[in-house]
């Protein structure tokens, strides 16, 4: 069976019609689900039921879903998609700057959700916690010292011989230009690559995390060397070494 037919969900919304509604859904379709309220249980449900995927909530009492998200993503890349109010533009943005792969915008139809909970599953990485490897062993890697290494049965990326943490939307994001070397995308072209056609079709999503992504990647943001703007079209990849 796929992983798309039975990961687990992370719920995390303190408004029980809309959580409730969430869970038969998902369920209905096949999936585990978990449930969290607030930010603080979030943080223990994800710890305990190690989900495939997380639908967060912006506004939520205590801890809200923008500091879930960050600390989220500091030890894994697990897809994360905000379920947020049309209202919170702001917000929505600093979550895609954090690391959140997407949004929903509320009010939602159930079935676009889980149309987009089976496409973020089917295009995320396995989910891993970060480890530290141990003294000397990436010295034994064949990372080049220039350019970017991406390995895809590890899920890792080096840049300039050093590794970078990408977020599962960020690394499904570089590996899909790497595989198009010097090719023209635009934001949209992009977006429907990497999100697909099911998914909100909004180019700023793809730009914040371009934006994201040259601050791990570059030296010199300003300056990008490995994703590099063409005014007016779009993005080309001119990363260097990757298999």
């Amino acid at each position: 069976m796929e992983l798309a037919e039975n990961a687990t969900v992370l719920i995390v919304e303190d408004d029980n019609e809309i959580r409730e509604l969430l869970r038969l859904y998902l369920s209905k379709h096949g999936y585990r689900t978990v449930e969290a309220t607030d930010g603080v249980s979030a943080l223990r449900q994800f710890e305990a039921a190690r989900p495939n995927l997380v639908l967060l909530d912006i506004q939520l009492p205590g801890v809200d879903g923008l500091d879930v998200c960050e600390q989220i993503r500091s030890v894994s890349n697990v897809p994360i998609l905000f379920v947020s109010a049309r209202g919170e533009a702001e917000d929505i943005v600093k979550g895609l700057n954090l690391g959140a792969d997407d949004y929903i915008p509320k009010p939602f139809d159930p079935a676009v959700v889980v149309a987009r909970v089976k496409a973020n599953l089917r295009r995320a990485p396995i989910y891993r916690r970060y480890e530290t490897a141990a003294p000397g062993t990436r010295a034994e890697q064949t990372i080049p010292a220039e350019g970017i290494y991406i390995d895809p049965k590890k899920m890792t990326v080096h840049a300039d011989g050093q590794e970078v943490r990408l977020s599962a939307k960020e690394f499904q994001l570089l590996a899909f230009m790497a595989g198009h070397p010097n090719e023209v995308f635009s934001a949209s072209e992009l977006y429907e690559q990497v999100w697909g056609s099911d998914s909100n079709d909004d180019p700023r999503t793809v730009m914040v995390h371009i934006y994201n992504m040259r601050k791990k990647l570059e030296h010199n943001p300003a300056e990008p060397r490995f994703i590099v703007s063409v005014r007016g079209m779009g993005y080309r990849y001119e990363g260097g070494s990757h298999p």
